[in-house]
């Protein structure tokens, strides 16, 4: 099973910096595991993987992801 990983967590933001990727691409990840770290005009949110999996990056380190826009995959 693959899933796509979203910016929807962004609430009233409409778009946020991609700041770091903390997990590397093709890498595994557990449930929970902290992935990437986004700066909105507000703060910085790290994101956590939603299930376990081998994590594929979508957009690059310092791109500016809209609400709903796929930024990695899971599968």
């Amino acid at each position: 099973m693959e899933i796509t990983l979203t910016a929807d967590f962004l609430g009233e933001e409409e778009e946020a910096d991609l700041i770091e990727w903390v997990a590397a691409d093709g890498s595994s990840v557990n449930e929970g595991d902290i992935i990437c770290q986004f700066e909105t005009s507000k703060l910085v949110n790290e994101f956590t993987a939603p299930i376990a999996g081998t994590l594929t990056h979508v957009a690059e380190e310092e791109d500016v992801v809209s609400l709903d826009e796929t930024f990695a995959k899971i599968s």
